[in-house]
């Protein structure tokens, strides 16, 4: 039975539900996860405490490893990336053989440590599309509102701007004009930059985070925008050859930027034959997901990005070459318990009813919601916030609710 390490630092509906299909075909899974995350409320997962800190987490992280002895370790989020890479990083510096393990470990799991840089600097990954001759859109990076000035003059709006070291669609804006770019600029890079590194360590308590002062804040490109439809190619991968994968494009998502709560599988061998070229060139490994756009009119998919943790449709499978759970499984066999999809339209449990509990696509698509998990189905019927407020949010809020209070109280006094 091949065991698998789950590590969640905020609280993914996709996350919860791979771990069950995981389980549910045969792995034996264990996952680490803050105390509000839905995993615990698993029967079925073998879900334990990650530390609340940085530091604590990578010393969960190591404990659980040696325990547990996982033959893959799959990052949820972003921050769990981030663990990863820096667990390798420690690894690399050892000289015993459970050193030597651990980095054996992370590379089965992520891939070649030389592609570890893309996972979350877009403005690199999109270079290196460029030079491998696949299309992407026009991309330039800018480092102040003078050279974005320069940049978007007499460019045609809209233009999208992206942050690195941002996921989820949080550093993503598309503007429409000059003015609102210089705006979203200024702002992406306060909240990517040394106030927002400092403000997290309040807020989490995690001195941590202050080392992003020490680091050159994230990059920020302007990039063209296509006109389409979103895309997806999520696959599961194995030092780079990809083992399955399934292509969808978004018919409904989560705001203008977020992910897909309704999805059209594709068939589309310009997808198919972009992810094939860039999981060999960077020799990755787990589960990938690549974000496309399918241009209107000429029905090009322009690659935008890489996401090197699963999407939400790692878990659908229509057969052999699109069963990316029964794929991670090689060179063992597992018997998955796969639904019978009867639509190419799929509408994602919970993401689409949480967008609009009236959807019609709830109806008439195939709505994917996990039958035999009825505890999964019950704990996120309603919305889940990823993270739970920390203090210093909780703080503000109080504040900010304190003064609305006063003003609709003066209000009320000046109208008697």
């Amino acid at each position: 039975m091949k065991r698998v390490l789950v590590i969640a630092t905020v609280d993914w509906a996709q996350i919860t539900r791979l771990c069950l299909e995981l389980a549910d075909g045969g792995f034996k899974v264990r996952a680490l996860a803050p105390d509000h995350h839905r995993l615990h409320k698993m029967r079925t997962i073998d879900a334990e405490l990650i530390g609340r800190t940085r530091t604590a987490a990578l010393h969960s992280i190591s404990r659980t490893i040696e325990r547990f002895l996982p033959d893959i370790v799959v990052p949820g989020d972003e921050r769990a990336i981030d663990y990863m890479h820096a667990l390798y990083t420690r690894a690399i510096r050892g000289h015993d053989r459970r050193a030597r393990l651990l980095a054996e470990l992370m590379e089965t799991s992520l891939g070649a440590p030389s592609s570890f840089v893309f996972a979350r600097q877009r403005s690199r990954f999109v270079q290196l599309a460029y030079d491998e001759g696949l299309l992407v859109p026009a991309t330039a990076v800018v480092e102040d509102v003078q050279q974005l000035q320069a940049t978007t003059a007499g460019a045609r709006f809209p233009l999208v701007l992206k942050r690195d070291e941002s996921s989820g669609g949080e550093g993503v804006r598309i503007v429409t004009n000059a003015r609102e770019a210089e705006r979203n600029f200024l702002e992406l890079r306060r909240t990517g930059g040394s106030i927002k590194a400092m403000m997290q360590a309040l807020d989490r308590r995690d001195a941590s985070y202050l080392a992003r002062l020490f680091r050159p804040d994230p990059a920020i490109v302007v990039q063209e925008y296509i006109e389409g439809r979103p895309a997806n190619r999520a696959v599961v991968c194995r030092r780079g050859r990809v083992l399955a994968g399934l292509s969808v494009e978004a018919l409904q998502t989560s705001g203008p930027a977020g992910p897909a709560s309704v999805v059209r599988v594709i068939e589309s061998p310009e997808m198919v034959e972009a992810t094939a070229r860039l999981v060999e060139r960077l020799g990755l490994s787990g589960f990938v997901g690549f974000d496309f756009v399918i241009q209107a009119g000429s029905g090009q998919a322009y690659l935008l990005e890489m996401n090197g943790r699963p999407t939400p449709i790692c878990h659908i499978a229509l057969d052999g070459p699109t069963d990316m759970i029964s794929a991670l499984a090689e060179p063992f066999a597992v018997t998955r318990r796969v639904p019978n999809i009867d639509s190419p339209i799929v509408a994602l449990f919970p993401q689409e009813i949480w967008r609009d509990p009236d959807s019609r696509y709830l109806y008439s698509a195939y709505h994917d919601v996990p039958r035999h998990a009825a505890e999964f189905v019950a704990v996120y019927a309603d919305p889940v916030a990823p993270e739970p407020d920390h203090w210093l949010q909780a703080a503000r809020k109080y504040v900010r609710g304190r003064r609305a209070a006063s003003k609709v109280g003066a209000i009320q006094e000046i109208s008697r």
